[in-house]
């Protein structure tokens, strides 16, 4: 059975942990690139043997950077499209 996507995978006592696939739903990006952001340091995760998992915590300070690169790649894809007209 599937877990809807906002119910983290493991519940800890530090609080809550998700997967980076979890991560992506949640701010609407690729996997990738929360591997990406995690691999370069602009978002910290725990590794547990090979599995990666961030705190929800991690997520919430995250989340003004991640609008941000959002509104980014709007504003990027509308020169984009501007430009071609």
């Amino acid at each position: 059975m599937d877990q809807p996507h906002d119910t983290p995978t493991v519940p800890s006592v530090v609080g809550s942990l998700y997967t980076t696939m979890e991560v992506a739903r949640m701010l609407r990006v690729s996997q990738r690139t929360v591997q990406d952001w995690i691999r370069n340091g602009e978002l910290t995760a725990v590794r547990y043997g090979r599995q990666i998992r961030v705190h929800q915590a991690d997520i919430e300070a995250f989340g003004v950077t991640a609008q941000a690169y959002q509104q980014g790649n709007l504003l990027s894809c509308k020169a984009d499209n501007h430009s071609a007209s």
